[in-house]
């Protein structure tokens, strides 16, 4: 009997708890939220490999097959601080050459390269007319926890850059980071 008692307590805290991470309306800003097919999970950090996601909540670290995650989302910011200018004028002028000193910051931070999706003049950047032979595109999402503390160096060090969060025709293709004086565009364009 006493077995049956604790069996049903288990389950009962069990249910309890995930039903707490199905719930979406009081979803924390600074998590990340693993979304997957029976809810939002809320998770301190995600690693993704070959196989699936390892996740951290607090301490203990568990692992999800691919299979399972529908999406991850980044932390959102509060919604004033999102509707806040992107923007930012350095002083001087940035050049390409000044890039280590970004790489230098983000490898030492992250332990791993700056996911860069182009450096200097692409196809694409030529095809839509864009001057960007001075300029380079961070593969990061401005509000995951990389792209914040990314945005938050540059601040710091006045370096220009151009925050996207999704796609904008002619513009970009997705989320990134552009680091650049504000780019012109190609004459005859």
């Amino acid at each position: 009997m006493r077995l049956v008692f604790y069996v049903c307590l288990l389950l009962a805290l069990g249910f309890n708890c995930a039903h707490a991470q199905t719930k979406t309306e009081e979803l924390p800003a600074d998590k990340i939220t693993i979304v997957l097919a029976d809810g939002p999970l809320l998770v301190d950090e995600v690693t993704e490999d070959a196989d699936g996601y390892w996740y951290k909540r607090g301490n203990i670290s568990t692992f999800l097959a691919r299979a399972r995650v529908i999406r991850i989302e980044p932390p959102k910011p509060p919604a004033e601080e999102r509707a806040a200018e992107d923007v930012v004028e350095g002083k001087g002028k940035w050049k390409l050459a000044d890039a280590g000193k970004i790489e230098e910051f983000f490898r030492g931070k992250f332990k791993r390269p700056l996911p860069l999706s182009a450096f200097g003049q692409s196809d694409l950047h030529t095809r839509w007319g864009w001057d960007h032979r001075n300029g380079m595109d961070v593969g990061l999402h401005p509000d995951s926890a990389e792209g914040r503390a990314l945005i938050d160096f540059l601040r710091a060090e006045a370096i220009p850059f151009l925050a996207f969060r999704g796609a904008v025709p002619g513009v970009a293709t997705g989320p990134f980071i552009l680091i650049i004086n504000r780019p012109p565009r190609i004459s005859g364009r």
